[in-house]
Protein backbone atom coordinates (compact mmCIF):
# COMPACT_ATOMS: atom_id res chain seq x y z
CA UNK A 1 0.00 0.00 0.00
CA UNK A 2 2.93 2.36 0.70
CA UNK A 3 4.26 1.76 -2.81
CA UNK A 4 0.86 2.62 -4.28
CA UNK A 5 0.73 5.81 -2.22
CA UNK A 6 4.19 6.85 -3.37
CA UNK A 7 3.61 5.89 -7.02
CA UNK A 8 0.01 7.10 -7.34
CA UNK A 9 0.65 8.91 -10.61
CA UNK A 10 2.16 5.87 -12.30
CA UNK A 11 -0.60 3.62 -10.97
CA UNK A 12 -3.29 6.06 -12.15
CA UNK A 13 -1.70 6.26 -15.60
CA UNK A 14 -1.58 2.48 -15.96
CA UNK A 15 -5.18 2.20 -14.78
CA UNK A 16 -6.31 4.82 -17.30
CA UNK A 17 -4.47 3.07 -20.14
CA UNK A 18 -6.12 -0.23 -19.18
CA UNK A 19 -9.52 1.51 -19.23
CA UNK A 20 -8.67 3.11 -22.59
CA UNK A 21 -7.64 -0.23 -24.12
CA UNK A 22 -10.88 -1.81 -22.91
CA UNK A 23 -12.94 1.09 -24.31
CA UNK A 24 -11.24 1.72 -27.66
CA UNK A 25 -8.10 -0.33 -28.36
CA UNK A 26 -7.15 1.52 -31.59
CA UNK A 27 -7.21 5.00 -30.04
CA UNK A 28 -5.54 3.71 -26.87
CA UNK A 29 -2.72 2.29 -28.98
CA UNK A 30 -2.33 5.66 -30.75
CA UNK A 31 -2.21 7.39 -27.37
CA UNK A 32 0.38 4.93 -26.07
CA UNK A 33 2.57 5.44 -29.15
CA UNK A 34 2.26 9.22 -28.80
CA UNK A 35 3.20 8.98 -25.13
CA UNK A 36 6.21 6.80 -25.94
CA UNK A 37 7.41 9.29 -28.56
CA UNK A 38 7.00 12.22 -26.14
CA UNK A 39 8.75 10.36 -23.34
CA UNK A 40 11.64 9.30 -25.56
CA UNK A 41 12.13 12.90 -26.69
CA UNK A 42 12.76 14.06 -23.11
CA UNK A 43 14.42 10.92 -21.74
CA UNK A 44 17.98 12.06 -22.50
CA UNK A 45 17.22 15.43 -20.94
CA UNK A 46 15.88 13.79 -17.79
CA UNK A 47 18.94 11.53 -17.55
CA UNK A 48 21.20 14.57 -17.98
CA UNK A 49 19.37 16.40 -15.17
CA UNK A 50 19.73 13.44 -12.82
CA UNK A 51 23.44 13.30 -13.64
CA UNK A 52 23.72 17.03 -12.98
CA UNK A 53 21.96 16.62 -9.63
CA UNK A 54 24.40 13.82 -8.77
CA UNK A 55 27.37 15.99 -9.69
CA UNK A 56 25.89 18.83 -7.64
CA UNK A 57 25.86 16.52 -4.62
CA UNK A 58 29.50 15.60 -5.16
CA UNK A 59 31.03 18.91 -6.27
CA UNK A 60 29.24 21.43 -4.09
CA UNK A 61 29.26 20.87 -0.35
CA UNK A 62 26.30 21.59 1.89
CA UNK A 63 28.37 24.29 3.63
CA UNK A 64 28.86 26.19 0.37
CA UNK A 65 25.14 26.07 -0.43
CA UNK A 66 24.22 27.23 3.08
CA UNK A 67 26.81 30.04 2.95
CA UNK A 68 25.83 31.26 -0.54
CA UNK A 69 22.12 30.43 -0.76
CA UNK A 70 21.05 30.02 2.85
CA UNK A 71 20.07 32.60 5.43
CA UNK A 72 23.66 33.55 6.16
CA UNK A 73 24.01 34.62 2.51
CA UNK A 74 21.70 37.57 3.21
CA UNK A 75 20.72 39.81 0.31
CA UNK A 76 23.61 38.38 -1.73
CA UNK A 77 21.85 34.99 -1.85
CA UNK A 78 18.69 36.64 -3.18
CA UNK A 79 20.59 38.53 -5.89
CA UNK A 80 22.48 35.37 -6.91
CA UNK A 81 19.13 33.57 -7.20
CA UNK A 82 17.65 36.34 -9.38
CA UNK A 83 20.69 36.32 -11.66
CA UNK A 84 20.83 32.51 -11.94
CA UNK A 85 17.11 32.32 -12.68
CA UNK A 86 17.52 34.57 -15.71
CA UNK A 87 20.36 32.41 -17.08
CA UNK A 88 18.50 29.08 -16.96
CA UNK A 89 17.24 27.65 -20.23
CA UNK A 90 14.94 24.81 -21.16
CA UNK A 91 11.62 23.64 -19.82
CA UNK A 92 10.71 24.16 -16.18
CA UNK A 93 10.59 20.46 -15.33
CA UNK A 94 14.35 20.40 -15.77
CA UNK A 95 15.06 22.89 -13.01
CA UNK A 96 12.67 21.43 -10.42
CA UNK A 97 14.98 18.52 -9.43
CA UNK A 98 17.94 20.89 -9.22
CA UNK A 99 16.03 23.34 -7.03
CA UNK A 100 14.75 20.52 -4.83
CA UNK A 101 18.31 19.31 -4.31
CA UNK A 102 19.72 22.72 -3.38
CA UNK A 103 16.77 23.31 -1.04
CA UNK A 104 17.42 19.99 0.69
CA UNK A 105 21.08 21.00 1.04
CA UNK A 106 20.35 24.28 2.78
CA UNK A 107 19.13 26.89 0.29
CA UNK A 108 16.32 29.02 1.67
CA UNK A 109 12.81 28.99 0.25
CA UNK A 110 13.17 32.60 -0.92
CA UNK A 111 16.09 31.56 -3.15
CA UNK A 112 14.07 28.74 -4.71
CA UNK A 113 11.11 31.04 -5.36
CA UNK A 114 13.28 33.83 -6.76
CA UNK A 115 14.97 31.45 -9.19
CA UNK A 116 11.57 30.22 -10.40
CA UNK A 117 10.18 33.76 -10.68
CA UNK A 118 13.19 35.23 -12.48
CA UNK A 119 13.31 32.15 -14.74
CA UNK A 120 10.44 33.85 -16.63
CA UNK A 121 12.88 36.49 -17.92
CA UNK A 122 15.42 34.26 -19.76
CA UNK A 123 18.14 36.72 -20.81
CA UNK A 124 18.93 34.77 -23.97
CA UNK A 125 15.32 35.25 -25.15
CA UNK A 126 15.31 39.06 -24.72
CA UNK A 127 16.49 39.75 -28.31
CA UNK A 128 13.65 37.64 -29.72
CA UNK A 129 11.15 39.31 -27.40
CA UNK A 130 12.44 42.73 -28.48
CA UNK A 131 12.05 41.82 -32.14
CA UNK A 132 8.39 40.83 -31.73
CA UNK A 133 7.21 43.09 -28.90
CA UNK A 134 9.68 45.98 -28.84
CA UNK A 135 12.24 47.35 -26.35
CA UNK A 136 9.78 49.11 -24.05
CA UNK A 137 7.75 45.96 -23.45
CA UNK A 138 10.71 43.57 -23.17
CA UNK A 139 12.69 45.81 -20.83
CA UNK A 140 9.63 46.72 -18.76
CA UNK A 141 8.56 43.11 -18.34
CA UNK A 142 12.07 41.97 -17.43
CA UNK A 143 12.58 44.75 -14.88
CA UNK A 144 9.18 44.29 -13.24
CA UNK A 145 9.66 40.52 -13.08
CA UNK A 146 13.11 40.82 -11.46
CA UNK A 147 11.98 43.62 -9.14
CA UNK A 148 9.04 41.54 -7.89
CA UNK A 149 11.00 38.28 -7.66
CA UNK A 150 12.64 39.15 -4.32
CA UNK A 151 9.48 40.31 -2.49
CA UNK A 152 7.60 37.28 -3.83
CA UNK A 153 10.43 35.01 -2.68
CA UNK A 154 10.42 36.51 0.81
CA UNK A 155 6.62 36.19 1.01
CA UNK A 156 6.69 32.53 -0.05
CA UNK A 157 9.50 31.87 2.43
CA UNK A 158 7.45 33.38 5.27
CA UNK A 159 4.46 31.23 4.27
CA UNK A 160 6.58 28.07 4.06
CA UNK A 161 8.11 28.70 7.47
CA UNK A 162 4.66 29.24 8.96
CA UNK A 163 3.24 26.08 7.40
CA UNK A 164 6.24 23.94 8.31
CA UNK A 165 6.30 24.84 12.00
CA UNK A 166 5.20 21.99 14.27
CA UNK A 167 2.02 22.72 16.22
Amino acid sequence: MTLLRKQWLLASTILLYVFAFLSNPERAQQALIGSAVSFSSVLLLIIAVFCLVGLLQIWISRDVIVRLLGREGGIKSLLIAAFCGTLLIGPAYIIFPLLMEIQKRGARWAVITIVLTSYAVKLQMIPIEVEFLGWPFALGRALVTIALAIPIGLLVEAMMEKWQKPL
